[in-house]
């Protein structure tokens, strides 16, 4: 992050402090990175489903069809176009909006117009480091073990894609992609006492 969007971002989280509340650390997803390994099977199935639904509406309209079945064919076709391209202008549009912080007594990302957080005391936090970037996610769907099979991880599967938050509410709280990632860790660690 250059010195101009850090003032930027630490401007607007300053806006969201809380009376005495200190803060230990301000941060963004690196926009540069956009695609995660989940992608490796979303790009082609997208692009399998997009061909297979464009194909049928192709067909379904050269043979007369009722106008209800093209209509209901024209949202796959939507759908489609979402999962494969869509959800990138959705992931890079939040990259560029959304700030993250950390301070002494929760952890938030807002973008100015909404803001999400959790306890920064929580310890249920565990890092994923890849090359030059560190992605932070609490267990918030560990409930949903219960309910179905791999429950967590099916949510999670869809997390930092674009898709999540489509058409339901974001699953785990999560701070994705920061290039800064020792200087996020050391002031998670203070605050959590981990």
């Amino acid at each position: 992050m250059d010195d101009a969007s850090r003032l930027t971002a630490r401007r607007l989280v300053e806006r969201c402090l809380h009376d005495g509340e200190e803060l230990l650390w301000v941060g963004r997803s690196d926009p540069s990175r956009m695609l995660v390994d989940a992608d490796r099977y979303l790009i082609p199935f997208s692009a399998f489903f997009l061909a297979f639904v464009g194909w049928a509406l192709v067909a379904t309209i050269r043979g007369g069809a009722n106008g209800a079945v093209v209509a209901i064919l024209l949202l796959f076709v939507l759908a489609g176009l979402h999962l494969l391209g869509g959800r990138f202008l959705v992931k890079r549009h939040r990259k560029r909006t959304e700030v993250y912080a950390v301070t002494d007594r929760r952890v938030f990302v807002t973008n100015g117009r909404r803001t999400r957080e959790t306890d920064a005391r929580r310890t249920d936090w565990y890092v994923d480091r890849t090359a030059g970037h560190v992605s932070v996610e609490w267990d918030d769907t560990r409930h949903l073990d219960t309910l179905f099979v791999a429950g967590s991880e099916s949510v999670r599967q869809y997390a930092n894609t674009g898709l999540d938050g489509f058409p339901a509410p974001r699953g785990n709280f999560a701070l994705y992609d920061v290039a800064d990632g020792d200087a996020l860790l050391a002031a998670l660690r203070r605050a959590s006492g981990r």
